[in-house]
């Protein structure tokens, strides 16, 4: 386009809307096609938005009068960057389910109202390139890069439940040393309601990992955190927050990084609680195998990978369809999804009803807070009973977006993941 004689200048904006871009230039003209001429059609709801951008500043919006075609159905018939299973998976959901039921059940998720307890943690990525052997050890040496934080844990999760839900809290401690995280802190959306406790015992805990500049593959990285159970007092503290946000909540998710938080008596605690329930037990290089779901009587809902399914049943490999049902039976849960990396995830309901959904993304960078995000989305849909298959697709998308990015770095806005879910089945 900037190579035609009438055109001075181009410019990409990345931003999910026209707003900001609007604000910024104050167009004259302001060109949509004739797709977005009925306001009430656009699933985003921004195009009223952007129009009323253009007209206060005196501009006027322009819709087109040509022929249509969707670039998304063209891409998805002719382009597909999905794999063929994947293809034939997502053209039986779109026949049976498809976008109109897909949306309705997103739309039964925008006024719960969301409390998520768990650790939060400080992702560092450093940035390095190799230089050679050392001349006195056998190790490789690195030159240091930039480095960047995004936050993590819970934060990360708060940041995405934060765009589908009404009203998002989080329960969490910080360390002795939050005030040189500050800065991570506030990445997280302004909307999040942060009721946080301060240790005096321990530091904030931080994921430290060095990326290959070239590649973007992660050659070391380091722990910095306290494994002790938290101390009384700050147990108490959590305690406390506890019984007074599920008061006013849907859903209570735990994410459950065994890294201290969850003590016996705070997992007493919400597992008596009057509200839907969600937990993930995750298994990490810093509890070694101890942070199962065995821990827990109860739960409304249960998102774990495989590798952590295997740990639980000290199985190389287990058999889901049996094993799931049983865990299930054994907390009283109503739904269960198991996280298979590459090959996507299952969802299982507890009236026998399973779909197992094959992987959506096309571009791996970093696979550090997909099930975080998978646990998010998931657990939001289970509490409204949406269909095994609606969850495993919508999990999928969000999952697909998470992994396309190093650290928690942006999330899905619901009119975002309204625009991906047509973009796929439009």
């Amino acid at each position: 386009m900037s190579a035609l004689v009438d055109i001075d200048y181009v410019a990409i904006s990345y931003s999910s809307t026209a707003i900001q871009i609007i604000e910024h230039i104050k167009p004259d003209l302001y060109i949509k096609g004739s797709d977005y001429l009925n306001e009430d059609d656009d699933i985003t709801g921004m195009i009223s938005l952007e129009r009323q951008s253009v007209e206060k500043h005196g501009g006027k919006i322009h819709f087109t009068n040509e022929i249509t075609s969707s670039s998304s159905s063209l891409i998805n018939k002719f382009y597909s960057t999905f794999s063929t299973s994947a293809q034939e998976w997502v053209k039986e959901f779109k026949a049976n389910n498809g976008y109109e039921e897909t949306i309705a059940w997103l739309d039964k998720i925008q006024n719960l109202k969301i409390t998520i307890i768990g650790e939060t943690i400080i992702d560092q990525y450093t940035y390095c390139e190799p230089l050679a052997k050392s001349s006195k050890d056998p190790i490789l040496a690195f030159q240091l890069g930039r480095s960047n934080m995004y936050p993590g844990g819970v934060l990360a999760i708060a940041n995405n439940c934060q765009g589908w839900a009404s009203d998002v809290s989080v329960l969490s401690f910080v360390g002795i040393d939050v005030k040189d995280y500050s800065d991570v802190i506030t990445m997280i959306d302004k909307k999040i309601k942060l009721k946080m406790i301060q240790t005096d015992d321990r530091p904030s805990i931080l994921k430290h990992r060095f990326v290959d500049k070239n590649s973007e593959t992660r050659v070391f990285e380091f722990y910095n955190f306290d494994s002790n159970d938290l101390s009384l007092k700050a147990a108490t503290e959590i305690e406390l927050l506890i019984n007074k946000a599920c008061t006013n909540s849907d859903v209570l998710i735990a994410a459950d990084y065994g890294h201290g938080l969850f003590t016996p008596e705070i997992i007493n605690n919400i597992t008596k609680q009057q509200v839907f329930l969600a937990v993930n037990t995750q298994s990490n290089a810093g509890n070694r195998g101890y942070n199962t779901i065995s821990k827990y009587n109860k739960a409304d809902f249960v998102c774990l990978n495989s590798g952590e399914i295997q740990l639980e049943m000290r199985n190389r490999n287990p058999d889901y369809s049996q094993i799931i049902p049983q865990i299930m039976k054994r907390i009283d849960a109503k739904y269960a999804a198991v996280t298979l990396g590459g090959e996507g995830l299952v969802v299982f309901d507890c009236l026998g009803n399973s779909a197992k959904v094959p992987a959506l993304a096309t571009k791996v960078v970093d696979k550090v807070g997909a099930g975080d995000a998978v646990l998010a989305i998931s657990s939001m849909l289970a509490s409204v009973s949406a269909p095994v298959k609606v969850i495993g697709f919508l999990a999928n998308v969000i999952a697909a977006h998470e992994v396309s990015q190093l650290g928690h770095q942006t999330s899905l806005s619901f009119s975002d993941l309204k625009k991906h879910t047509k973009a796929i089945l439009g």
